[in-house]
């Protein structure tokens, strides 16, 4: 069996493009820069998550093999010998033209890719791109795209109920998107409305007038407009004792152990988004609930900080770490370790900044957590 490898040609064997992981890079860069999609990595790799390694080499794809130019005479079929087309494969089926309930559908938001879609919704990307005709390698899917998550083969329209004669259709509202960190506000400048701020900003007038209380479109120069985040007064009124013994959700576990040091709410006339807990230096952060890490690194004011995207527009802030010990892509579980308590940033002494936001707006964090 020796012998006969060595004796086929060189072109037969298949090689293979192969790239060595540098730091910050992850499955998601990789394969947009080699124009692959991540299932294909995991399988040349044998890899089971997202996790790679500085300094690991992988697999990428097999390198297209030089084969040699045999000149053939060509075949002419006699009359009793006729051609027989090449075999085409069935083209995926579309669903594009059923008529599925709402609950089928996501609306895609800004920033958004199909990979993320895919997790957010536990869902295999082999099958949400089958579903929805998309590629797999740079599926083009854009803001405002209406996707499909869950199997249209599991619809039946003979259980369709037909709207009563009469009754008012709804249009769900697309949800908003979530924000960054640091919430962005606008100051007016002459000769702006509303209509070119929302749109030299990605949004709309009516976000706009709805995050800001504006009764009408009437602005004026040196006015400040919150584009992302919620102003102070809107952050006072949701912070109040009374409103936080309300739950929203008791599945999250507790980020840290120690002292609460400052609540949410308004802290020397500005809003404070989040709460403070202290503890001496090194003591383990946890993630409060399952995620995806979306932002691993250093912000001004926040120092080492670390966010994670969960289901359902769900977003936690974790901030002013000694050390992060997750990357952007990691998929965290609820209760793992992914930083140590520090002091970095804008800090008067070892403690943790935590942030539970929901569609971009912070919420008091003793209505998630177990106190």
């Amino acid at each position: 069996m020796v012998a006969l490898a060595l004796l086929l040609p060189a072109w037969l064997a298949a090689e293979l493009v192969t790239h060595k992981v540098q730091k910050s890079e992850t499955l998601y860069g990789l394969s947009k820069q080699y124009q692959v999609s991540i299932e294909q990595i995991w399988e040349l790799n044998g890899l089971s998550s997202n996790n790679i390694q500085v300094g690991q080499v992988l697999k990428i794809k097999e390198a297209d093999p030089i084969k040699p130019d045999f000149k053939t005479p060509p075949v002419t079929p006699t009359q009793s010998e006729t051609p027989t087309p090449p075999p085409t494969s069935p083209e995926p089926p579309d669903h594009s033209q059923l008529k599925l309930p709402d609950d089928y559908y996501y609306t895609v938001q800004a920033g958004e890719t199909a990979f993320r879609i895919a997790t957010n919704h536990k869902l295999a990307p082999a099958d949400f791109l089958r579903w929805n005709n998309l590629p797999a390698e740079n599926p083009p899917i854009k803001p405002g795209d209406r996707l499909i998550i869950k199997d249209p083969a599991s619809f039946d329209p003979a259980e369709e109920k037909p709207v009563e004669q009469g009754s008012a259709i709804q249009a769900a509202a697309p949800a908003k998107p979530d924000t960054l960190l640091l919430e962005q506000v606008y100051v007016v400048k002459k000769k702006d409305t509303l209509f070119s701020i929302a749109k030299a900003h990605g949004t709309t007038v009516d976000d706009i007038k709805t995050r800001n209380n504006l009764t009408s479109n009437d602005i004026s120069v040196g006015q400040k407009l919150w584009l992302t985040g919620t102003p102070p007064a809107d952050q006072a009124s949701g912070s109040s004792s009374a409103s936080s013994s309300t739950k929203v959700r008791t599945d999250c576990v507790m980020p840290t152990k120690g002292k609460v040091t400052s609540e949410f709410g308004m802290r020397r006339g500005r809003p404070h988004k989040g709460i403070d807990i202290a503890n001496k230096s090194g003591t383990p952060i946890y993630a409060v609930l399952d995620g995806v890490v979306v932002f691993s690194g250093v912000q001004r004011g926040y120092g080492n900080v670390v966010l994670i995207e969960h289901p359902n527009f769900v977003m936690t802030v974790y901030a002013h770490h000694e050390k992060n010990l997750v990357k952007v892509g990691d998929h965290v579980k609820r209760g793992q370790q992914i930083a140590r308590m520090g002091s970095t940033g804008n800090s008067t002494g070892p403690h943790l900044h935590f942030e539970y936001r929901v569609k971009g707006t912070a919420i008091n964090p003793r209505k998630v957590l177990p106190f």
